[in-house]
C-alpha cells in the first residue's frame, strides 16, 4: 500500500490562505447608505437631474426589499433604455 504525499495539498492550501489574507484591506470602511436628512440636504444644493432618490426594491429572486439610492438622471436613462428595448422586442416578435 502506497501512501500519497500530503505535502502538495497542504502547500496549496497554505499558499491560497496567504494570498487571501494579503488581499484583505483592513482600512476599508463598509459603504453606508445616506440618511433621509443627508439626502434632503444634498438634494437642496444640486440641480434637479443630479438629485438622488432612494426607494425600496426587491432584487430578482428575493422577497426581501433593499434600499437602493440612484441619481434621477440615471433612473431616467435606464427607464428610457428599458422602454426602447421593450418596444424593439415587441415589434420584432409580432
Amino acid at each position: 500500500m502506497k501512501k500519497t504525499p500530503i505535502i502538495l495539498p497542504v502547500l496549496c492550501l497554505l499558499a491560497s490562505s496567504v494570498l487571501l489574507g494579503c488581499s484583505a484591506n483592513p482600512d476599508r470602511q463598509p459603504t453606508r447608505m445616506p440618511t433621509d436628512a443627508e439626502l434632503e440636504q444634498y438634494n437642496a444644493s444640486v440641480e434637479p437631474e443630479d438629485r438622488i432618490e432612494c426607494r425600496l426594491e426587491k432584487p430578482l429572486g428575493s422577497r426581501i426589499s433593499q434600499r437602493v439610492c440612484r441619481r434621477v438622471s440615471s433612473i431616467e436613462e435606464v427607464s428610457d433604455l428599458t422602454q426602447r428595448e421593450w418596444r424593439r422586442t415587441t415589434i420584432t416578435n409580432n
